[in-house]
């Protein structure tokens, strides 16, 4: 299948698409952690607006995964810069990706992985981040098979606020 694929840098004709893509992607999320994925109702019209930002930023990139009929996943990354305490301070971020479901296994993650890291390579950035959902099986082990290993634990605590549970 991967051979059908094309990766390129999403325009705002994708707009659609992506939305779907990312409402496919919080729906398996949702799943996998109700109260640490749970989604406003209005949470896609807020989505579209920030990934409208990032395809006008040119110092940020969101790639699609284009079949030539439909888009079957999306990355986003951007150069981001660390303390000045570290030698090598300035990294790429992965902010988000998705490969819609019938599609994965099947190497389109890979493609879109090995794109950004060539955008990353043209801005000279020598190391990559992503933050990954430790509720999900499935892109931990597509991340680790892309050679990430862990570094860093992000780990979370409800506060329980006067007059009962946060929302």
């Amino acid at each position: 299948m991967t051979t059908s694929i094309t990766v390129r840098r999403a325009t705002p004709a994708d707009r659609g698409a992506l939305g779907r893509l990312w409402q496919e992607l919080m729906d398996f999320h949702y799943q996998l952690d109700p109260k640490g994925f749970e989604m406003r109702e209005d949470a896609l019209d807020i989505w579209l607006p920030w990934l409208d930002e990032w395809l006008a930023d040119p110092e940020r990139v969101v790639l699609v995964a284009d079949t030539g009929t439909d888009l079957v996943g999306y990355i986003f990354g951007k150069p981001e810069e660390g303390p000045p305490v570290y030698e090598r301070r300035n990294h790429g971020t992965i902010a988000e990706v998705c490969v819609t479901a019938s599609s994965r296994r099947r190497g389109v993650g890979g493609k879109l992985v090995g794109a950004l890291f060539e955008w990353f390579r043209e801005r000279g950035l020598p190391e990559v981040h992503i933050g990954a959902a430790a509720c999900n099986p499935v892109s931990n082990a597509f991340w680790r098979a892309m050679g990430f290993s862990p570094h860093m634990v992000q780990m979370r605590r409800v506060v329980e606020l006067a007059g009962g549970p946060t929302n």
